[in-house]
Parts: structure tokens; C-alpha cells; sequence
């Protein structure tokens, strides 16, 4: 019995070898040997995964391979590969991977950043273009720059809660702009399901997290059954959760626009605009991945900021004197000074390269065959875009582990600023499946990191003796990349700042 199965191994293991080395001419992208049966299973990383994939770029190329249970996994690690693919070739490249966890157990495919391309897809995008395009976000900048204002109040008030009162303060300016709902108690709640939520996804963007996307007939093993619930209760914990957030705001802004008390907002700005329109479902999910998905990315930069100021106290010192001699100290930063913050916004610009916060993005699926640059890419493989990696190019971002804001300025020594800026796009994503909620993001990671720039000085937290503690900049580089915890202070620049937070605008 023991010598059959034996066989039987060896050949499935000549089979999965013949299949990636077959010598018809077709020439698969380097990358880890594979085992029998399971291929490169244990090759992919549980954690820190952008980092583990830059390492094998790093070992075998900008294009890696790998194969998991009779499925291939293709990683890009450079911009000219991910810009033929994703966006020269998009067409063949912009589906998402089937799920069988998100989209039948969590019930989250109404998130369009999960749906593959179609007329769903195209009509909700059109639909998110129109409101949050960076020509009309004009009509969203007051209430934008009031959330900035009011979250250094918060954070004067109580320095030592700065974390969650910045999470805090994404949370209610893209709840503003979304629904122009103000964070009470009860809105809080919905922020606390939406942020389980995400923290599910998270987990089950990582391929290969759950036994049931490779074998989607474990679906219907009962909950009763699985010791603790497992996979079944944490998928119905997630799509309970998601409904909620996803309903209570939009149900509150329905009932605003009857009354005739709606604020303009995403969500009351569509449902005018198309009247009676019998895909009520489609403003409704596009309004929940605004806030989903915008959510997260703008608090993992302005912690990923904070950091930043702690590790490079000469960063902060420049753009405070910036920040001095352009708004001066008798008001807070607005959206009219922007243009003449060259320097803050090239912060902005490295807060978001030196740690990317998805920095392998949501993987692609290819539809077809294809070859690139003599390699067989098979129909059907899971193409995953390291954003990290083209970030972090040495040969365009010199020392790219350093912060260093002068990289994005027009008179930097050394620096092709063409190349440094064509790489930084990468960011946001490439080809179809670009963020569309970018200028959103980036105009409100402005106000609110210049405000609190403007009043305050951030160093780092003091030890039981009263030292600094030396903090080593480091992060997740998961699916979403957040700084790992770290100790900080953060104190008015004056005496002037309390009079200042108590009179401005």
C-alpha cells in the first residue's frame, strides 16, 4: 500500500514538473523549484509578503513564477512589465481571481475592486469617475479642510490618544464627503464593523490563506461542524458586518433627501443627478468602497507620516519653516496654499512611496495566453503587481529605505525626477484598475499633514528616564502595509497654537 502511494506521488511529481518545464518551446518565468503535488505552497508568504516577493525578484527577476496547487502565480516587480501587462494589454489583465471566500461566503463582491471587468464593473466606475474626478472635487474641499482643522484640535486636547484620533478623523472626513454624516456614536459603530471588515479582506487577499479558494466544495461543510466555526463563522461574521456599514449611512441619507435636510455628498450628489435611477444598488456599493477601501489607505499614511517625522526630525524642520513663511502662524493651512507647498507635498508624495499602503495591490487574472519578453504566461494565472519593489527601485530612488522628500524636488542633485515620477504613479495602480478615489486621498492627506504641521513638533516617545526612544522605521508589508507600533510625543510649537485652535475657522 505504502510503495502505491508512493508512486503515486512520484507520479504527480513528474507530472507538475513536465507541465512547467515542457519542452515545447514554451518557457515559463523563473522562480522557486516547486515540490510534487503542492508546487510552491510553502514558498508563499504568510507575512511581510511584499517584502518576501521583493526577495525573490531580487533572486530571479522582475518576473517571478510560482505554482500552488495546479495554479499559476506570476509576480511583476518592474514598472515597464506591469505597464505592458496591466495597462498596454489590459484587456487580457484587468479580471480579479474568483474567490470563493469573498464572494460566497462574504457576500463582498458588490465592492468593485473585487468584481472582474464588466458592465457592472464599467457602471460603477463611471459612476465613482463622476463624482470623485479630480475636477469636481472642488465642492468637497471645505468640509475636507474643517476635518483637518478640527482633528488637531482633538489631537491638542488629548496628544496622547494621536493614533485613533487620526484614524479617527479619515474615518469621519470620508464619511463627510461620502454620505456628509458627522462621526456620533452611532457612526462609530459602523466605523468599528467597516474596520473588522477590512481586516477580513485583508486576510483573505493573501493567496492561500483559506483551504476553501483552492477547494470551494469545502463551502458547504455546515458552520456546526467546524471546531470554533472557523472560515464559516469568520466569513459570516464579515458579511453581517459589511451590510451593516455598507446600509445604515446610505439608508440615513435616503431618508435625509425625503425630508429635504441632505447635505451635498457622493451618495445625495448621484441619487439627484439620476433621479429615479432603478440601480439604486450601484450608489449604494460604490459609496461603501469609497469608505471601505478609502478608509484604511489614508490612515496608513498619515501614520505611516508620523512616523516619518519622528525617524527624519530635519524632514519636519524644513516644511514647518515652509509651512512658516508661506501661511505664517495667525491661521491654519488651507487648499489655496497648496501650490506654494512644494515641500510638504513632496513629503506627501514620499509618505506614500516609502511605504505604500497596499503594495501588492488586489492580484489580476489574465484571461488569455500571453508571452512577455519570451515567456509563456498561461491563460487563467494570478498576476500580482509588487508596487513595493518598483518603489523602492534603486536605480531610480537612491537609498530608496531613507526618507527623503528632496527625491520629488524639481532642483534635486542626482535625481531623474521623469523617471522618479513616473515610477511614483505606480502607487496608485496601473491600467484599468487605477485607484480611482486617488485625488480624494492625496488632496485630503494634504490639509490634514500640513495643519498638523503648522502647530505641531512630533518626536520621539520618552523611555522610564526621560529619553527619546530610538525608533527603526518598519512595517507590516502585507496586503496592506501599516507601520509597525512605535513610541512617539506630540506638543504645540507655542504658546500661540492654543489661541490659534480656539479662534481659526
Amino acid at each position: 500500500m505504502y510503495i502505491l502511494c508512493l508512486q503515486i506521488l512520484i507520479c504527480l511529481g513528474a507530472l507538475v514538473w513536465y507541465r512547467r518545464n515542457s519542452t515545447s518551446g514554451l518557457r515559463m518565468p523563473p522562480g522557486p523549484p516547486p515540490l510534487p503535488i503542492v508546487g510552491n505552497l510553502l514558498d508563499i508568504p504568510r507575512k511581510r509578503e511584499a517584502y518576501a516577493y521583493s526577495a525573490m525578484a531580487d533572486k530571479y527577476g522582475d518576473i517571478v513564477h510560482l505554482s500552488v496547487l495546479n495554479k499559476n502565480v506570476i509576480v511583476v516587480g518592474s514598472l515597464q512589465a506591469l505597464t505592458e501587462l496591466f495597462s498596454k494589454r489590459s484587456a487580457n489583465y484587468s479580471n480579479r481571481p474568483y474567490s470563493t471566500m469573498i464572494y460566497k461566503l462574504m457576500d463582498l463582491e458588490w465592492i468593485f475592486a473585487f468584481q472582474s471587468c464588466g458592465d457592472i464593473w464599467r457602471n460603477q466606475r463611471k459612476l465613482f469617475h463622476s463624482q470623485f474626478q479630480e475636477s469636481v472635487l472642488h465642492e468637497f474641499r471645505p468640509l475636507q479642510a474643517n476635518a483637518a482643522h478640527d482633528v488637531v484640535r482633538r489631537i491638542m486636547e488629548t496628544p496622547n490618544l494621536l493614533f485613533q484620533h487620526l484614524h479617527m478623523h479619515t474615518a469621519n472626513s470620508l464619511m463627510g464627503v461620502t454620505y456628509a454624516m458627522e462621526m456620533t456614536a452611532r457612526n462609530c459603530n459602523i466605523v468599528t464593523m467597516a474596520d473588522e471588515v477590512i481586516m477580513a479582506w485583508s486576510k483573505v487577499a493573501v493567496h492561500g490563506s483559506y483551504l476553501v479558494d483552492a477547494l470551494p466544495i469545502l463551502r458547504f461543510i455546515p458552520e456546526w461542524l467546524i471546531p470554533g466555526g472557523g472560515f464559516k463563522k469568520e466569513a459570516r461574521e464579515c458579511k453581517e458586518k459589511a451590510i451593516q456599514a455598507r446600509n445604515l449611512p446610505f439608508d440615513t441619507v435616503l431618508a435625509e433627501i425625503v425630508q429635504g435636510t441632505a447635505r451635498p455628498s457622493f451618495v445625495s450628489n448621484s441619487l439627484t443627478q439620476l433621479g429615479s435611477c432603478p440601480e439604486i444598488h450601484l450608489i449604494k456599493a460604490c459609496a461603501g468602497t469609497a469608505y471601505f477601501a478609502g478608509t484604511e489607505a489614508i490612515s496608513i499614511s498619515l501614520s505611516t507620516f508620523i512616523l516619518a517625522m519622528v525617524a527624519y526630525p530635519d524632514v519636519q524642520a524644513k516644511a514647518q519653516r515652509e509651512l512658516d513663511d508661506i501661511v505664517g502662524k495667525a491661521r491654519l493651512p488651507n487648499f489655496d496654499d497648496q501650490q506654494s507647498l512644494p515641500y510638504v507635498n513632496a513629503i506627501i508624495k514620499e509618505v506614500l512611496r516609502w511605504n505604500p499602503p497596499a503594495p501588492l495591490a488586489i492580484p489580476h487574472t489574465s484571461i488569455n495566453v500571453d508571452h512577455y519578453e519570451g515567456y509563456h504566461l498561461p491563460a487563467g494565472s494570478i498576476v500580482i503587481g509588487n508596487l513595493w519593489k518598483i518603489l523602492h527601485n534603486p536605480e531610480v530612488y537612491a537609498e530608496p529605505l531613507c526618507f527623503n522628500p528632496e527625491r520629488f524636488m524639481p532642483d534635486a542633485e542626482g535625481s531623474d525626477l521623469t523617471a522618479v515620477l513616473s515610477n511614483f504613479e505606480a502607487v496608485y495602480g496601473v491600467g484599468r484598475r487605477i485607484c480611482p478615489g486617488r485625488f480624494v486621498a492625496v488632496a485630503q492627506l494634504f490639509v490634514t499633514i500640513a495643519s498638523i504641521l503648522s502647530v505641531f513638533d512630533i518626536r520621539p516617545g520618552l523611555d522610564e528616564d526621560g529619553k527619546p526612544i530610538h525608533v527603526e522605521p518598519d512595517f507590516t508589508f502585507g496586503v496592506a502595509s501599516h507601520p509597525l507600533p512605535f513610541k512617539c510625543s506630540i506638543a504645540p510649537r507655542g504658546d500661540y497654537v492654543r489661541q490659534l485652535l480656539n479662534t481659526d475657522d
